[in-house]
């Protein structure tokens, strides 16, 4: 049998017959323009290329991460406070004076 508990809080949620919610979040790059221009057709791709592979050469540095899948398990009470704010912002609260 399969343990699920809530990514949440933690509580178990495979034995006690409680209705549970999946999240799932996909994150990509999104690419702005895919239009070729005057300046694309006259460019010299060839030493782009050459520049870009010399300086990945020098430097060891590890492409970011352009797509990530998630899912998470939660319980009725962490779902309805991820659905009241899914990207944990800060609340900003207003005082206002009584007039």
């Amino acid at each position: 049998m399969m343990h699920i508990s809530c990514d949440g809080c933690g509580q178990n949620l495979t034995d006690n017959g409680l209705e549970h919610f999946v999240v799932k979040i996909e994150a990509y790059a999104k690419h702005n323009s895919t239009e070729l221009t005057e300046d694309d057709l006259l460019a010299d791709h060839l030493e782009e290329m050459n520049e870009l592979l010399s300086t990945t050469e020098d430097e060891d540095l590890a492409p970011p991460p352009t797509y990530k899948k998630l899912r998470y398990d939660l319980c009725p009470k962490c779902q309805k406070k991820f659905m009241a704010n899914p990207l944990a912002r800060e609340v900003k609260k207003f005082n206002f004076s009584e007039n």
